[in-house]
């Protein structure tokens, strides 16, 4: 064996063993519960929560956008900036500060720190010692500078009136702004649709709905007043404006009257139906002028489109005349668009008969030749079809002209009319007076119309009516709705995860040995047995508890459990006699497992000498109670015979040589030609011989004793015994390492054994082993 693997990672395994240390996670996640509620009992108090809904926008309130939108910022608050407007104004400082100081918080000790800050610290004492007769102490005593270093520059002084008021003023503003702060940290608000809910908290119910009551009352009665202030400033503006309209008004009919006086226009019935007429007249006339011009556009494009032979489709459509102020619209198309030309009938008929008449020419122009009769036929009719065509053409650029003709007879007409009832008149100063009765008549009409609006400010004023309303006030919170539970739950899920983690790492770093795959992966050797762990007790001063189990119990556990490793051992040492037992460590049970081996072996009838090599500790030799005999340190050292130091244990049938007594240089004894000797005289007379030698990594006997055996059986303590220690007991053993026949794990707990390496023992195999 040359050197040990690094033992694999087996996650399942580890899982397993954190499992199985439930105990400990569920220990430190109740201890961590209890500490979690203790402290969370001591520092966070019971809040609770009160919650007001605000309507700030009512789709079914029936506004005058026209008036209101200038005016209010919440007739269009549809969209989310301005519900998030308002969000932020319920947040604002200003709101916070106006309901510290309208509930006092200012005093309350829950919106107030618990820090005293230096200035006021130092101003207290001053007052104090000044109370006290001690101003000047400092002075009396020398340490005034002292008191410079300290900040303390007004311990001594006097207080007036006025700079005591002024302090008293500062730190009222100070408290109010630390209540606006925390008060700011108690609020959640949240939005859903047009309804906002602002939700308070506080350590009393009957304080926390105050708190959401006041804040809901501020906002809307800052909304009222800004409503106010927003309608005051319109009907001022307004008020300003309909001024000036009445003014301009009264300002141009003045002019319009003066005009009349200087010349010489009568204000008589007959004159003001003469002016109606007129201007009747004067429509009418631009009327029929957008007429003659839409007529004489619809000339010109015929006559260009048939005076250069071109197809009649070509030609723009042009609308009818129109009333009012569009007389036209330039839209492209074909000729169907004048009426004129889609009006008739005979042309649209002519039109598809040219078409079928093409189509019919270029059918029979591709299956018969120039000359054939059938196509000098299609050309004749065509030919037809387009003279027809172009006179239906002309009649109707005739009846296009007539129209022409018409339209411009009748703007004649107009003008001539027009010019009857205007001979007597000034063409300049009636223009003018036009002029100016138009431009009152506009004045008039606006004037009217922001009257009707000044009115409708002055009617929404006098309703002291806000676009948001309370719609759920703010309701008594009947049971606490603080952070207590998130910590609790906080506290819970630490501890879990802290006992886990302590779990998985007691596991993942214990240094001990759990499974054979772990010894086969790591050293190469095979497990042969598996020793249970017994609880010992003192019995007459020795630990026989185990032993005497084996031997009075030959069905528990433990007996079964030697058996195996007894059996497993003979089918690999088949022809060896001489086992040498030893460990790594002290403490591992070795002397126990070799009389218990020992013991087996004699029960099987094999005749079994024990030899207990421990020459330091002799704990075979204490176990079977002849730790003060005569033994093998005798033998060897030539003061004993061989007949004179072996017995016979009455209760295990087995053949012990004790250890004997203490002696110097024990190595060399073990090492020596008698040692030799003495095993040379056991083979003969015995099947099998269990020396009981010291732990390898302390002591060099167990090396000295490993020259002489045939084969060594290594017991290592489960769960206990690291890698490292294994690894560097076999290094001692150097070349006899090859003599190692197998590992015993002992003291194994059968019952948390099923955790590992897939075996399946404990509960489950209880039922075969006795119950004594």
């Amino acid at each position: 064996m040359d050197g040990a693997q690094a033992p694999s990672v087996d996650l399942l395994v580890i899982l397993r063993g954190v499992l199985r240390r439930w105990k400990l996670v569920a220990a430190i996640t109740l201890c961590t519960s209890i500490a979690t509620y203790s402290v969370v009992k001591l520092l966070v108090p019971s809040q609770y929560k009160s919650t007001v809904e605000i309507l700030i926008y009512d789709p079914q309130q029936q506004i005058d956008a026209t008036v209101q939108k200038p005016i209010s910022p919440f007739v269009d608050a549809l969209g989310n900036d301005a519900i998030n407007t308002e969000i932020n104004i319920l947040k604002s400082k200003s709101v916070a500060l106006r309901v510290a100081s309208e509930l006092g918080l200012d005093t309350d000790p829950e919106f107030q720190s618990k820090g005293l800050r230096i200035g006021q610290l130092a101003n207290r004492i001053g007052i104090v010692a000044q109370r006290l007769g001690i101003a000047n102490l400092a002075e009396r005593l020398g340490i005034a500078n002292l008191r410079e270093r300290l900040g303390f520059t007004g311990l001594g002084r006097s207080y007036d009136d006025s700079e005591q008021t002024l302090s008293d003023t500062e730190e009222k503003a100070d408290k109010l702004d630390r209540a606006a702060d925390e008060l700011i940290k108690r609020l959640e608000i949240s939005q859903d649709s047009y309804i906002i809910s602002v939700s308070a908290t506080a350590r009393d119910p009957i304080k926390a709905r105050r708190l959401a009551s006041t804040i809901a009352d501020d906002y809307l009665a800052s909304q009222r007043d800004a409503r106010q202030e927003a309608l005051g400033h319109v009907a001022t503006w307004l008020k300003g404006h309909i001024d000036n309209l009445q003014f301009r008004a009264l300002e141009t009919e003045a002019s319009i009257e003066k005009l009349k006086v200087e010349s010489g226009v009568r204000d008589s019935e007959s004159d003001r139906v003469k002016e109606q007429q007129i201007g009747d007249l004067s429509n009418l006339l631009m009327t029929a002028r957008e007429e003659v011009a839409d007529k004489r556009a619809r000339l010109e494009q015929a006559q260009q489109v048939i005076d250069t032979n071109g197809d009649i489709d070509s030609i723009p459509a042009l609308s009818a005349p129109a009333i009012g102020k569009e007389a036209r619209r330039n839209v492209a198309g074909d000729a169907e668009g004048i009426p004129e030309v889609g009006a008739s009938n005979t042309l649209r008929e002519l039109r598809q008969r040219r078409m079928d008449l093409n189509s019919r020419l270029a059918d029979l122009q591709s299956k018969f030749g120039e000359h054939n009769i059938q196509i000098i036929s299609a050309r004749a009719d065509l030919a037809n079809v387009d003279k027809q065509i172009g006179a239906e053409a002309g009649h109707v650029l005739a009846t296009i002209k007539n129209a022409y003709e018409i339209a411009v007879r009748r703007e004649q007409t107009l003008e001539a009319n027009l010019q009857s009832l205007t001979t007597n008149l000034n063409s300049e100063i009636y223009i003018k007076l036009q002029q100016l009765r138009h431009a009152a008549d506009s004045d008039r009409k606006d004037y009217e119309t922001y009257l009707a609006q000044y009115n409708n400010v002055a009617e929404q004023r006098e309703m002291q009516s806000a676009s948001a309303r309370v719609v759920s006030p703010a309701s008594l919170p009947r049971s606490p709705n603080s952070k207590r539970l998130k910590f609790y739950a906080l506290g819970g899920a630490g501890g879990l995860g802290l006992g886990l983690l302590l779990a998985f790492l007691l596991e993942y770093f214990k240094p001990g040995v759990r499974t054979s795959t772990e010894i086969e992966q790591s050293f190469g050797l095979r497990v042969v047995g598996f020793v249970p762990l017994v609880s010992r007790r003192k019995i007459r001063g020795a630990y026989c508890q185990p032993l005497l189990r084996a031997v009075n119990e030959p069905l528990s556990q433990l007996d079964e459990a030697v058996r195996a490793m007894r059996l497993s051992l003979q089918l690999s040492i088949v022809g060896s006699k001489v086992i040498l037992i030893t460990s790594a460590l002290p403490g591992e049970g070795k002397s126990t497992a070799a009389i218990l081996l020992a013991a087996s072996c004699a029960s099987s009838g094999k005749k079994t000498v024990l030899l207990d090599c421990d020459l330091r500790l002799r704990s075979a030799s204490e176990v079977l109670r002849r730790k003060h005999q005569p033994g093998l340190s005798e033998f060897l050292s030539g003061t004993a015979k061989l007949r004179d130091i072996i017995t016979q244990d009455p209760v295990t049938k087995i053949s012990v040589i004790p250890a004997g007594s203490t002696m110097p240089n024990m190595a060399d004894l073990l090492m020596s030609q008698a040692m030799l000797d003495l095993i040379a005289v056991l083979r003969r007379d015995f099947d099998y011989i269990i020396m009981d030698s010291p732990p390898l990594l302390p002591v060099v006997d167990a090396l000295a004793l490993a020259t002489c055996t045939d084969k060594i059986l290594v017991i290592i303590e489960w769960r206990r015994t690291s890698h490292d220690s294994i690894y560097e007991a076999f290094r001692v053993l150097g070349p006899e390492a090859n003599r190692v026949v197998g590992v015993v794990l002992n003291k194994v707990d059968f019952n948390e054994l099923p955790g590992h390496g897939g075996y399946r023992y404990g509960r489950s195999s209880a039922k075969y082993f006795s119950k004594a």
